[in-house]
């Protein structure tokens, strides 16, 4: 059986998943304090994880290096980034939070360089993290200078996400994961879950939280498609695509995740927005530009997996 239409339905899949999490992230936080749907979104995807490690009998490493990466993951992308990102985008539209995350691969371009020996800014990239930041300050100045001071404060606290998310990734580059990809992500979702639910404990109001059956099913989306689900996916492809065709996703998520805030969230963006949209993206390709052209021009090499 060809394996290929299967690969290309995960695939759309998961970048649909991944560009509808921010317009449900949007709606459930009419409902639910934010670091309050962190924590119930993290730990129920933790017990998930952990009920599909229970059932295939996968190890888990509890050496040193193992309990560091579970907490540098844990704290820092599940806990901190999460947070970061719940609490921002209260303030700011959907689309626009999606946006901004849309530059990660600019600031872990930028912070491998200073990391690791093998991640060295050269000419192109240096381009691309220079246009993708100037489309993040266009993104800034369209949408927040000028209007309400909450909705800077919005997207600094996005941003601030991203950076928080940036470490863990070159983190595990520098020290190769102790624990097999779903070990770690049960693992991790777990210790960002408790430690969010301390934090709302003591900063939020549980009356705050409306269990209505649109809530509760927002937060069972959260977890089992936007965490669960979505992760399970993509180490899937990791083995059965090429890794270049799959960072496309960093293009088309953001995509889906605008036209959704507009469709379903009446969220309308004014120009200047778009063109730093198309300038963070565009700065994303520069930056690897030698890889995208050589998988779009079938420079490949013979043989490769994938779809």
């Amino acid at each position: 059986m060809n394996p290929r239409p299967r690969i290309g339905l995960v695939f759309a899949g998961m970048c649909l998943i991944w560009g509808s999490t921010f317009v449900a992230l949007k709606t459930g936080l009419e409902e639910t304090p934010p670091l309050l749907g962190v924590a119930l979104r993290n730990l129920l995807a933790s017990l998930i994880l952990f009920l599909i490690i229970y059932c295939r009998r996968f190890p888990i490493p509890l050496d040193r290096l193992a309990i560091r990466q579970y907490l540098t993951v844990g704290l820092l992308d599940f806990f901190l980034s999460y947070s970061l990102t719940y609490s921002g985008t209260q303030y700011i539209y959907s689309n626009i939070s999606a946006l901004l995350w849309a530059s990660i691969p600019i600031t872990t371009a930028l912070v491998a360089h200073f990391t690791l020996p093998g991640e060295r800014l050269t000419l192109m990239k240096g381009l691309g993290i220079l246009v993708g930041f100037g489309g993040v300050v266009l993104i800034f100045v369209g949408y927040g200078f000028g209007k309400s001071e909450n909705l800077l404060l919005g997207m600094a606290l996005v941003m601030g996400a991203v950076l928080a998310a940036t470490w863990p990734s070159v983190y595990l580059k520098r020290r190769a994961a102790r624990a097999n990809p779903i070990v770690l992500t049960a693992v991790a979702t777990g210790i960002g879950g408790l430690t969010t639910l301390l934090g709302s404990f003591a900063l939020e109001s549980p009356s705050r939280m409306i269990w209505s059956p649109l809530n509760i099913g927002i937060i069972l989306f959260l977890a089992v498609f936007g965490t669960v689900l979505a992760w399970v996916a993509y180490f899937y492809l990791l083995e059965h695509m090429e890794v270049v065709k799959l960072s496309f996703v960093g293009f088309i998520a953001p995509v889906i995740a605008m036209f959704m805030g507009l469709i379903v969230l009446g969220e309308i963006l004014p120009s200047t927005v778009f063109l730093g949209a198309f300038l963070v993206l565009f700065g994303i390709f520069i930056a690897d530009a030698r890889r995208y052209t050589r998988m779009l021009t079938g420079g490949l090499r013979p043989g490769a997996r994938g779809w």
